[in-house]
């Protein structure tokens, strides 16, 4: 008789971030050097997309009154 099992993995990736906003990973776990590189490279990706210089600043709404055009 072939016993199977599941593998059920209880680890949890903990990111946080700075009083000045930028995103960065507080616990990574990890089984294996291979394993942690990939998870690094992918979580690097991950806060740099929210981590960048550029920032866009929401347009300021606009201070002209709009006349309404009645016909």
């Amino acid at each position: 008789m072939l016993d199977k099992y599941i593998q059920i993995r209880d680890r949890v990736i903990i990111a946080g971030q700075t009083s000045g906003g930028v995103w960065y990973i507080k616990e990574l776990p990890a089984e294996s050097t291979k394993e942690l590189e990939r998870l690094v490279g992918e979580c690097n990706r991950i806060c740099n997309r929210y981590n960048k210089k550029e920032k866009v600043s929401p347009t300021p709404p606009s201070k002209e009154k709009k006349s309404k055009v009645r016909m």
